[in-house]
């Protein structure tokens, strides 16, 4: 076998590995909470008031989710509470509200960037909020000549950058901020585990692991060039890691447990997605001043498992509300309310996108691209935005600009950006 055949094959085994197969009746994942439950239940008189408050909450408010909740973007279910004191708020009030539908289209006005030629199927993964930085990672386009290899692509006010992520077969980038400071994760081979990365002033360099962690993942990046990171290790839960701007140390451990990261704050705010129980879902808040505040998801809700934040909004659908399948909502997890919006359905598919000022953009599998207004006003996207065929991978800006991609007959792919009124 050849070095390109034998580094092929270790693509394969890596994206088999990582296909999610379908739950037996048997629920491991389930079994191996019971069991540990059971030994701090032995090691424990009582359990803490905030612990049991939570329970009885989620009690209450069931959630449509399936086995123990992976998949729907939250992680194993929550069994002591985060440092510090926690409240713990009631399900959210729910706004239902009719989708008008438009015959216009939305009016937009769109930019399209480059792509290097190099650069196969540039995948989009992060925008800074000023809107000046886009970063994505691409495999090489002819790997056959080159061999296998990843490239980062960094367009600064739309001109491409290429720089290769040595020894990477799978590359993503998770976060860059206003400075062109950028993190992700890397894969480096067969039973290698992921790589947090940093890219800083043209170069890119490991960043060092914390001590007893081996799985550790880079999520977010703030404007001074610190780092939020996920670890894991030795079959215990995930713990949330911080690197000063310099990274040349391990990073520390900031919260213990933690779930699925949805935002980091300007003022230090910490938001990730929990499961109360192994069916009631929650958002965590955790404030600078080690207050956190748990709000537990309305029944029927369902998000992206790679959903952020945008202002205090989480966009998500919910399931078994109208006569849809499941509907488009977007959830204030500062107040506390849901908003449904009735009329369009994604037919279970998590394709909603909000804005921090609340406007979401929803895709449906019969009826396409929608732009949505907190009012309900929905106005399709003009067919010149998403080329001849999808978008993918949106994000948002703070001024509201929408990034996506598009590809066209051929299958080439490049950045499209674009502002609507």
């Amino acid at each position: 076998m050849t070095w390109d055949e034998d580094r092929a094959g270790a693509v394969v085994r890596r994206a088999l590995a990582r296909v999610e197969v379908p739950p037996s009746r048997v629920d491991p994942g389930a079994v191996l909470i019971t069991i540990r439950r059971a030994e701090r239940r032995r090691r424990r008189l009582t359990v803490g008031i905030a612990a049991a408050t939570v329970f009885a909450i989620g009690l209450g408010s069931a959630v449509a989710l399936g086995g123990d909740g992976r998949g729907r973007g939250m992680d194993e279910p929550v069994d002591r509470p985060s440092p510090g004191p926690t409240e713990t708020r009631a399900v959210p009030t729910v706004d239902q509200v009719r989708v008008r539908v438009s015959e216009s289209p939305a009016d937009c006005t769109t930019e399209q960037y480059d792509t290097p030629d190099d650069a196969y199927f540039p995948s989009l993964g992060a925008v800074d909020p000023s809107g000046r930085f886009l970063a994505g990672t691409s495999p090489v386009g002819d790997w056959r000549r080159k061999g296998f290899r990843t490239y980062l692509v960094i367009w600064d006010r739309g001109k491409a950058n290429l720089v290769e992520l040595s020894r990477a077969f799978q590359a993503t980038v998770t976060a860059i901020n206003s400075a062109g400071v950028a993190a992700g994760n890397r894969w480096d081979g067969d039973n290698r585990p992921d790589v947090p990365w940093v890219y800083r002033d043209g170069q890119v360099r490991n960043l060092p692991l914390p001590e007893g962690y081996r799985n550790v993942r880079a999520v977010a990046v703030d404007d001074a060039g610190e780092i939020l990171g996920v670890a894991g290790g030795n079959g215990e839960k995930a713990v949330l890691v911080r690197w000063d701007a310099a990274a040349q140390t391990p990073p520390r451990v900031v919260t213990d447990p933690f779930g699925t990261f949805l935002g980091w704050a300007p003022d230090g705010t910490i938001t990730d997605s929990v499961s109360l129980t192994r069916e009631t879902a929650a958002v965590r808040i955790s404030r600078p001043d080690d207050g956190t505040v748990v709000r537990p998801a309305a029944p029927g809700w369902h998000s992206r498992r790679d959903a952020q934040l945008q202002g205090n909004w989480l966009a998500g659908t919910v399931w078994g509300i109208g006569a849809e399948k499941s509907s488009p909502a977007q959830w204030n997890v500062r107040t506390g309310r849901l908003t449904v919006f009735l009329g369009l359905d994604t037919h279970r598919l998590d394709t909603v996108f909000t804005d921090r000022s609340g406007r979401l953009l929803v895709s449906t599998p019969t009826r396409g691209w929608f732009l949505v207004e907190p009012d309900g006003t929905a106005r399709p996207l003009p067919k010149t935005l998403t080329g001849k065929g999808p978008v993918w991978s949106l994000f948002f800006d703070d001024a509201g600009r929408i990034y996506g991609g598009a590809v066209d007959e051929n299958g080439r792919q490049w950045p499209v950006v674009w502002q609507c009124r």
